[in-house]
């Protein structure tokens, strides 16, 4: 059965791209320099419309997976079009039907301010991810600046609404209590959006 989630994720699969194609150019660099540490097998988390596949390095085993079967839809081609392999699976960041320490890097891009729990989440990464595996989150995090902060508690009353998207957490923190060392933390918009490197503790 379709969560509100899942459905609120189909219902803007149609017009995703445009509302994050400015996104997407200004996070090209940082993205791109993130992303130079996936190697091995990878789990990209919450594809949805598989926009930052173009900024994966070429070569690698990917298994992305998402909720919603519409963004899967509309990713199908980018995962095609990459120089390497992409299977798209649907699937629960809380339920992931992987054994322990199946993958070397785990990859999210602005997912985990939509993820119900996320430091479950997070902790069902942990088991999936090999002891000395990498996690590479890009993703959006509350400011420390306080004028930011009341913009995005603000934003986050429609985005809520819409798809269920909380710009207003502190990921980092979540990152910690799920058990894992943060070994980098840079802003790449603000600091509003980090790139974040952890390694299982």
């Amino acid at each position: 059965m379709a969560t509100s989630s899942t459905k609120g994720y189909d219902r803007v699969a149609n017009v995703f791209d445009f509302l994050r194609g400015g996104d997407m150019k200004r996070w090209c660099a940082p993205q791109t320099r993130l992303f130079e540490n996936m190697n091995g097998k990878v789990l990209y988390v919450g594809a949805g419309t598989g926009q930052e596949i173009v900024n994966f390095p070429p070569g690698l085993n990917i298994t992305a997976i998402d909720l919603s079967l519409k963004m899967l839809e509309k990713a199908r081609p980018r995962a095609e079009a990459y120089n390497g392999k992409i299977n798209l699976e649907i699937m629960d960041a809380h339920r992931l039907a992987f054994p322990d320490n199946s993958f070397d890097t785990v990859v999210t891009v602005c997912v985990f301010c939509t993820v119900t729990d996320p430091v479950h989440g997070l902790e069902e990464i942990k088991r999936v991810l090999k002891p000395d595996g990498k996690l590479l989150m890009f993703e959006h995090v509350m400011s420390r600046n306080p004028l930011y902060g009341l913009i995005l508690k603000m934003m986050s009353l429609f985005t809520v609404a819409l798809e269920g998207t909380h710009l207003d957490r502190n990921t980092v923190s979540n990152i910690r209590k799920a058990g894992f060392a943060v070994e980098k933390e840079q802003n790449a918009y603000l600091d509003i959006v980090k790139a974040i490197t952890a390694n299982p503790n």
